[in-house]
């Protein structure tokens, strides 16, 4: 068989010269001389010059038989996978057009028929892999593949049934991405949707359908609705009755008034039942930090350690005050206190990880609700096909997390119906913040940005929800890099503060903070600088809790209240 080359025109290699080693259907694989040595790339036909005059299927003959029939083999298995899934999928074809009239028992039956050709197509792939090895396998490879060729049906089902599925179904593999690109171009109407994706969509719903279903049931004999309404009840009351200790206390200690939106999130906590309860720890949430004071207010710190560094983790800026777990990585939310009275929303971070704490916003309720969210579309909501029946694991979770993000809606977030992805991309960071950042804060290393008015000798761009990652690193060399500079800029930080402009010790003080990483001097240097701009901008509560966590910024662990 002659030798093959073909030029590329689209993609890494564009530009190359390769030697064609096959050609199957659109897929091509050719090799390459990169830097002198032969390299194997896979192209789609697209991408290479006068793909008309490769044949649809070709292979060299300089291949390795023992290689060349494995890889038929392989190839011999996956073509009966494709064609289980082809025939799963036929299934929501047929009835595409159909009324919908019970879609959860049309997914009942769907996954009855699964099963049923899971069996026969695993059947049909033992047959024809047993003839391969008994027959094909002893012969050439060339002879193997021309064998193959000759009888696609048996050895490339696959292929053979989605040719019959384009006779029976007109335009169900059409792509109508272009299409409709175009019409959003020159303003015309949507292409209607291909066969293919009627299905898809009637999949979809069917499966949700399935799943509400079974979700009400499900529901009826975990938590009637009457328990909901009782556990309610009952945890806003005892929320209420907490409510004057636990206020005085952070009033007293901490010097913080807290917002009703914690008190939301306790009579949250307490109305959960058993599978609310599995739910959030799925979730790997968990209350933490100031929260560990509401079942007894009075409750003190260990021996010698200052009760205002309990849950406040090595990074923890002062304004950051700590009320949930997230699990993993050191993951923690904190409310936020700018002026160190009134808390301006909610921040989070990864301590053992990458990535500051972030713009603070919305309430611990929001916060639970956004990591909810996260957990819906990680099991299984935003599939792109969902073909399979789902695991009865991931089912009953799905269930724990829907029973959550009810319960929670009857405190927070009520009417917002969206789920998921969409709930994240309502939701989100608006476009004007992501791109001018917070008007009322300049940028800091830990990503909070610092509530000051007045200009600073480090130019510095207004604090956007994410960290500026050019800044962060110029800056953070800077600071980390030649002692002296560091030095200087702190000796310039504390004489502007003490002329009455604290802009410059509080930024820096909370980026020194924050990149401390164990350096004695770094460590010392923050807290002068952040009990300076407190004082000097009347936040006196500040600097004292950063002064008590700079004492105990060595401590092993972050739990420090004495046992009950």
């Amino acid at each position: 068989m002659e030798r093959q080359f073909v030029r590329i025109v689209d993609g890494p290699f564009a530009g190359l010269d390769a030697e064609l080693v096959s050609a199957d259907g659109q897929r091509l694989t050719a090799r390459v001389s990169i830097f002198g040595r032969q390299t194997t790339v896979d192209l789609h036909r697209d991408q290479v010059e006068h793909p008309e005059d490769i044949p649809a299927l070709w292979y060299s003959e300089e291949e390795d038989d023992r290689q060349v029939l494995a890889g038929l083999r392989e190839q011999i298995a996956a073509q009966y996978d494709d064609l289980e899934y082809g025939k799963r999928f036929e299934f929501f074809l047929e009835r595409a057009d159909l009324s919908e009239e019970d879609l959860a028992q049309e997914w009942d039956a769907y996954t009855a028929s699964c099963a049923e050709i899971h069996a026969h197509v695993r059947r049909q792939r033992a047959a024809a892999l047993r003839t391969f090895d008994q027959e094909i396998a002893l012969l050439p490879a060339g002879e193997a593949r021309r064998r193959m060729a000759a009888d696609p049906g048996r050895w490339l089902p696959a292929k053979a049934a989605r040719e019959e599925r384009r006779s029976r179904y007109p335009g169900t593999d059409r792509s109508t991405t272009e299409e409709r690109l175009r019409a959003t171009i020159l303003g015309e109407p949507d292409p209607p949707p291909t066969p293919w994706e009627r299905a898809g969509r009637r999949r979809a719903a069917a499966r949700t359908a399935a799943e509400l279903r079974d979700y009400a049931v499900w529901k009826a004999a975990t938590r009637p609705q009457e328990q909901d309404e009782q556990a309610r009840s009952a945890a806003v009351a005892q929320a209420e009755r907490e409510r004057a200790a636990i206020e005085e206390r952070l009033a007293r200690d901490w010097g913080f008034q807290l917002p009703d939106s914690i008190f939301r999130f306790r009579a949250f906590l307490l109305s959960l039942g058993p599978a609310g309860k599995q739910a959030l720890d799925d979730l790997e949430l968990c209350p933490f930090g100031i929260m560990d004071l509401f079942d007894d207010p009075a409750r003190g710190s260990r021996p010698g350690i200052d009760v205002r560094v309990h849950g406040r983790y090595y990074r923890d800026p002062p304004e950051f005050l700590t009320f949930m777990h997230g699990g993993t990585d050191g993951l923690h939310f904190g409310l936020w206190y700018d002026d160190g009275r009134t808390c301006t929303g909610v921040a989070s971070y990864y301590n053992n990880d990458g990535g500051g704490v972030g713009l603070p916003s919305g309430t611990p309720l929001e916060a639970v609700r956004r990591t909810l969210e996260w957990g819906w579309r990680h099991l299984g909501d935003q599939d792109d096909d969902p073909a399979d029946p789902m695991d009865p694991e991931v089912v009953a979770r799905r269930h724990r997390l829907r029973l959550l993000r009810e319960v929670l809606m009857t405190f927070e977030t009520g009417d917002r119906d969206e789920q998921g992805e969409d709930y994240h991309k309502a939701y989100g960071q608006s476009p004007e913040l992501l791109e001018h950042g917070d008007p009322d804060r300049i940028e800091t290393l830990d990503g909070g940005g610092a509530l000051v008015d007045g200009d600073t000798a480090i130019k510095r761009d207004r604090q956007r929800p994410w960290d500026d990652g050019g800044f962060c690193a110029a800056l953070q060399q800077e600071l980390t890099g030649d002692p002296a500079v560091r030095d200087a800029r702190v000796t310039e930080a504390l004489r502007r503060c003490a002329a009455g402009h604290p802009a410059d010790a509080l930024a820096l003080g909370r980026d020194l903070h924050w990149i401390s990483a164990g350096d004695p001097e770094r460590e010392h240097q923050a807290n002068e600088l952040l009990t300076m701009a407190y004082r000097a901008l009347g936040r006196d509560n500040l600097a004292a809790i950063a002064q008590a966590h700079h004492r105990h910024r060595d401590l092993p662990q972050v739990h420090v209240l004495e046992k009950t």
